[in-house]
């Protein structure tokens, strides 16, 4: 599954019984920083949480919001036909090690990289 290239992943395991995959999704951010070096992709899953925290129930959340953030950047390429992203998120990692994002819909990406974790997970 997607989630296991990345570092940071027991909150996710633990939300879901089955985590979605990452599917017609509104893309919240792409974020190029740390002179290219690093990449934030800010997304909302498709679906709300199986075993969300007491205070996402207490608070009436219905949406799981993930950051994940990239290193050691290799390749990207990025391009949008609309200012609204949504779109498919594909994450593997190839023979070598490196992890590759594809990113498909009205927002296009491909970023190559070293490593990966997930920076945040959060209920709204």
């Amino acid at each position: 599954m997607w989630y296991d290239n990345l570092s940071e992943n027991t909150f996710i395991k633990m939300l879901y019984k089955d985590v979605p995959p990452l599917k017609n999704l509104r893309i919240e951010e792409i974020k190029i920083s740390r002179e290219g070096d690093r990449i934030t992709i800010g997304f909302d899953l498709p679906v709300f949480a199986d075993n969300p925290p007491k205070k996402w129930i207490e608070g009436g959340y219905t949406t799981v919001f993930v950051e994940l953030d990239f290193f050691d950047i290799q390749e990207i390429t990025l391009r949008s036909s609309n200012n609204t992203y949504r779109g498919n998120i594909d994450i593997e990692k190839d023979d070598l090690g490196f992890i590759n994002i594809n990113i498909s819909g009205t927002v296009e990406a491909t970023i190559k990289a070293g490593s990966g974790l997930f920076q945040s997970v959060r209920g709204f």
